[in-house]
């Protein structure tokens, strides 16, 4: 006879069960234990787990692998410029280790919540990590888990199933035998659409494809159900005898004649575990402009975080970088069995990328080639990084690095060669020119004029014009403006400015400043000029000192040489 756990009727046959198998519970503490040094992880890169006590000895490091980048990484925690591959090389090696336990015994992170059934006992399944993928720490409270909209996920699951003690009585004997278990499917749910299912391990890996049509945040599933089957076979005595009867009317009995039945219980249990995860898109759009000299200008925007773009001749990175360090929910292994339970060091530790804003903002290298113009984003506040990670935190607001703009020295370079990087490993995107606009880019030509001079005061005029047509160039209503001794100046229509200044004791110089060059169709480049003011009399004569001081003491010292030396050499115009 088979009885399944869910109808009522049988659920009530096996509350037996349940009560024998609850006196088997046991506490469930949980917690990490002290972090791992990085001794512990072998031959692997020191630079990988920023949450690791840094006190490895840097001389005996440095013996054992000849490595001073090595030694450094182990003492302290270094940044790395983009994330680094060796982070799910080592989770795809990790995965295969998560220790087997066997039916008697389950094995779980304290970071998971284990679930009991009535015959199945601490169920789970934990995702072990989501990879390609970099958590951003934008703020204290902002910090979502961008994926590639390709990728995996990793997960552990685990369960035990303690079989009910048989029981011998004069009468009756019913004994309990495990029949079968199984992991029936584990499946992955994308926003509750199944996206994947693997076979029937207890270390599943399953890909996923986030389409655009998605939305701005997916929800990650992974469910397995667990099936268990367990026997009662009962025994009874349906027949007895009388074999003796004593003269005090003791009687002894024998069973003549026995029946037994068996019965099995079945129990499928669902478990799950989830993440939140945003697919990191890398589509963005801005400007390019050829500069009169052949350097390409480059403006990138983008409505979220990103890393930064690069051409053959260098590249600009924003104001992200990144760390590695462990999920700490994997640092202790908890045990359980029908005897107890036994908490120990994971063997296990998955890894995750982090990236956060630097203290040193947007670079560029090499910084003989490439130039950073701007950078503009949302102001936001910094997060705070944990405290076992040793990196340089930002104390004040930070620009958030969404638009970058650039001036490169590679006149041979184009649209096509410029490739856009994303905080995931692996993102990039081939900038396409359908979302950009082109802006082109004209010398200037500013000329300063003097009109009229007092004692005090001197009145100019600048104009500026575009170098090439000719064509007056107007600085009202525009971000740029011309800048005459210090002064700042707007151009009207015709290209001019007349403007008084304070008389100064030398040249007057005047600068044209451009306005950015992506946020109009046409722009220019910067241009200047100076002139000199027609000074007083009592300004001739300082310049006339001024110019005899050197000439007065060449000519002496020509003269004590033909004194003392005897050459012939004084008056230096001798033979003209």
């Amino acid at each position: 006879m088979i009885r399944s756990l869910g109808s009522g009727a049988a659920f009530a046959a096996v509350i037996a069960i349940g009560a024998v198998l609850a006196t088997q519970s046991v506490a469930r503490p949980a917690g990490p234990t002290d972090p791992p040094n990085v001794t512990g992880h072998h031959e692997t890169d020191p630079a990988l787990w920023s949450r690791d006590r840094d006190t490895v000895n840097r001389s005996t490091l440095r013996s054992r692998n000849g490595s001073a980048a090595r030694s450094l990484a182990a003492t302290t925690d270094v940044p790395f410029n983009s994330p680094p591959e060796a982070v799910e090389t080592w989770n795809r090696e990790q995965l295969p280790k998560f220790p087997a336990t066997g039916v008697e015994r389950s094995a779980y992170p304290a970071a998971a919540t284990p679930t009991d059934g009535t015959i199945v006992r601490d169920a789970y399944v934990e995702i072990f990590t989501v990879q390609p993928s970099t958590r951003v720490r934008l703020t204290p409270d902002r910090q979502p888990r961008y994926v590639a909209k390709q990728g995996e996920v990793f997960a552990t699951l685990d369960y035990r199933i303690p079989v009910p003690p048989d029981s011998d009585g004069r009468d009756e004997e019913i004994t309990w035998s495990l029949t079968n278990h199984s992991i029936n499917e584990t499946t992955l749910f994308v926003d509750g659409d199944r996206e994947a299912k693997a076979s029937s391990s207890h270390t599943p890996r399953l890909s996923y494809d986030l389409r655009d049509d998605r939305g701005a945040t997916n929800t990650l599933r992974v469910q397995t159900n667990i099936s268990a089957t367990v026997t009662r076979t009962r025994r009874w005595c349906a027949n007895r005898t009388v074999v003796n009867r004593t003269e005090d009317g003791d009687v002894t009995t024998t069973c003549v004649s026995w029946q037994s039945n068996t019965t099995d219980y079945n129990e499928t249990l669902s478990v799950s575990d989830s993440v939140d995860v945003r697919p990191h898109s890398l589509l963005a759009g801005g400007a390019y402009a050829r500069y009169p000299d052949g350097d390409l200008g480059l403006m990138i925007a983008k409505t979220g975080p990103w890393l930064g773009y690069r051409l053959p001749a260098g590249r600009v990175n924003g104001v992200w970088r990144f760390y590695s360090a462990r999920d700490r929910g994997w640092d202790t292994m908890i045990t359980t069995t029908t005897e107890g339970t036994n908490v120990s060091h994971s063997p296990v530790h998955p890894l995750q990328v982090s990236a956060y804003p630097i203290k040193t903002g947007p670079t560029v290298a090499p910084a003989e080639t490439v130039s950073l113009l701007d950078v503009t984003g949302r102001q936001q506040r910094p997060p705070t990084l944990p405290s076992t990670v040793n990196l340089d935190v930002l104390e004040q607001p930070y620009t958030a690095s969404y638009q970058l703009a650039t001036r490169f020295d590679t006149p041979n370079a184009s649209m096509a060669d410029v490739t856009i990087s994303g905080l995931v490993r692996g993102t990039r995107w081939d900038l396409d020119p359908q979302y950009f606009t082109e802006v082109t880019i004209h010398r200037s030509n500013l000329t300063l004029t003097v009109l009229n001079t007092t004692e005090r005061a001197v009145t100019v005029r600048a104009t500026l014009r575009d170098a090439a047509t000719g064509t007056p160039i107007r600085t009202t209503d525009t971000e740029g403006y011309v800048q005459v001794a210090g002064k700042r100046v707007e151009t009207d229509r015709t290209g001019t400015v007349t403007t008084t200044i304070a008389r100064p004791a030398g040249a007057i110089t005047a600068r044209f400043e451009p306005w950015d060059w992506w946020l109009r169709p046409k722009s220019y480049v910067g241009d200047s000029d100076s002139t000199s003011v027609q000074g007083t009399a009592l300004t001739v004569v300082r310049y006339l000192y001024r110019a005899a001081v050197p000439v007065g003491l060449f000519l002496l010292a020509v003269f004590l040489i033909d004194r003392i030396t005897g050459m012939p050499v004084w008056p230096p115009w001798r033979g003209l």
